[in-house]
Formats: structure tokens, sequence, C-alpha cells
């Protein structure tokens, strides 16, 4: 299985309309958000894509954003028949939010595409982009319950460290730390 991650473009508005009314006509997971980790995707029914995009933009400037929040970069997962089978964003600063429970990486696959593997290879797709930065470790949660994360953070490294209890949604998150210098898969 071939896939690659790359930032969304223009010409992506008809696929990606498709993959969110997938979401949206999907059944919930409970105790999981249809667009748990790609938080981007619910702006969708409120902008015109354009808007969208120019958002998505927006959110990768430190200086147009709240000093609690990351600057991020929300990916496609593109297989190799030119279908986008999920999506994955890419938090960049320490924030306290994040290194509570929310973590360097969040990502979805569309329903229709889960139990393929695709997880695992956009989640190793999107390590050898802190790699690029230098970035030495990543730590990246999961609620607890969330078996088929949990699997694919380990599979890609994640060492466990500690279990955080949110008192705003009341959820226990998994917080693992992926080594990048001695990551291997």
């Amino acid at each position: 299985m071939e896939i690659e991650i790359r930032e969304v473009k223009k010409e992506d508005e008809e696929q990606v309309k498709i993959m969110y009314d997938e979401y949206m006509n999907s059944k919930p997971i409970p105790g999981i958000d249809r667009f748990e980790g790609i938080r981007d995707f619910e702006k969708l029914d409120k902008m015109s894509f354009k808007e969208w995009i120019e958002d998505l933009e927006k959110n990768k400037d430190e200086k147009q954003l709240p000093k609690e929040y990351s600057t991020h970069t929300l990916y496609l997962a593109i297989n190799e028949n030119k279908k986008i089978v999920g999506a994955i964003g890419l938090r960049w600063k320490e924030v306290p939010k994040l290194m509570e429970y929310g973590g360097f990486i969040g990502y979805s696959i569309r329903p229709s595409e889960r139990g393929k593997g695709y997880a695992t290879k956009m989640l190793q797709l999107a390590l050898k982009e802190f790699e690029k930065i230098n970035k030495e470790k990543v730590l990246i949660t999961c609620k607890d319950f969330n078996i088929p994360s949990k699997r694919v953070i380990e599979k890609n490294g994640g060492i466990y460290e500690n279990s955080y209890y949110n008192e705003e949604d009341k959820y226990t998150y998994l917080r693992y730390w992926i080594n990048l210098k001695v990551r291997v898969i």
C-alpha cells in the first residue's frame, strides 16, 4: 500500500466534500467525535472551500493565532488510486493543552477506509515531517479506549509515559512519546 501526505489544494474540493459527507453520515463511535484529531474539518459546513483553505493557511502563522494555540498544518492522506483516505494534523509548537492531552499529531481515517493500515503509514509519514525540522521527540495521545489508535502509535515507536484525566471532557488520555532519533519501524 502506497500513500502520500500533502497539504490541501483547491483541486481537492470535490473529494474533500465527499469525505466530509461520509464522516457526517457515518455511525458515530461512542466517545469519539467524528472529527477527533482533525478539528479543521468542523469548519467545512460554515465556510466556503476557498475560505477553509485560507483558514488552514492562517493556522500556520503564529501571529494570527491566540497565544495558547499551536501553529498547525493539515495534510491529506492520498492512496495510490488518488483517493483521500484520511487527514492528519501536525501541531508544531509546545503549548500547555497539547502537552497535557492533545499531543503534536491528530489523525483520522475516513470511515470506509478504516482497518486497512492507512493510519500507521500516515503517522509514519507525519513523523518524517518532524524529522525535517530536527524535532527529537513527539508527544502523541489517544483516549484510553481507542485501541486502534493505541496500536498505531505503538507500531510507530510510541513509548507510553502516563495517563492524563481531562476534567474538561471527562476522558482519560494515554500519553506516548516517539523518539525520532532512535525510532525503528
